[in-house]
C-alpha cells in the first residue's frame, strides 16, 4: 500500500472527528482502528473499491454509479466531511459519526 500524505488541516479536522466518535461512543477503539485502515484503503490511487456496485437516485431522478475512481476525488470528499464535522464539533455541537 502506498504512503499516503494528508494536510496537517486535514489531520487535526480528522482527529477532532474521530476524539468526538470515541467520547460519545459512536466508535469503539477497534471500530476507529478498522475505520482508519479504511480510510488508507479509499484513499489509495486506482479504482474504487469501496463504493463499487453502489448506485444513489440523483435530483432529477437518474440514477448514477456512487464510485468516485479519481482518487484525490475522493481524498476530498472526505477532508470537506472531516472539516464540516470538526468545525461544528468546534463550536459545541455533538456530532454523530
Amino acid at each position: 500500500m502506498a504512503e499516503i500524505r494528508v494536510t496537517k488541516e486535514f489531520r487535526d479536522n480528522f482527529e477532532t472527528w474521530s476524539a468526538n466518535a470515541l467520547k460519545w461512543g459512536d466508535f469503539t477503539k477497534e471500530d476507529m482502528a478498522e475505520f482508519k485502515e479504511m480510510l488508507r484503503t479509499d484513499m489509495q490511487p486506482g479504482h474504487d473499491q469501496l463504493r463499487q456496485g453502489l448506485e444513489f437516485i440523483t435530483a432529477a431522478g437518474v440514477t448514477v454509479p456512487a464510485m468516485i475512481d479519481n482518487y484525490e476525488d475522493r481524498i476530498k470528499c472526505w477532508a470537506d466531511y472531516f472539516a464540516h464535522c470538526a468545525k461544528s464539533i468546534r463550536q459545541g455541537w455533538k456530532v454523530a459519526a
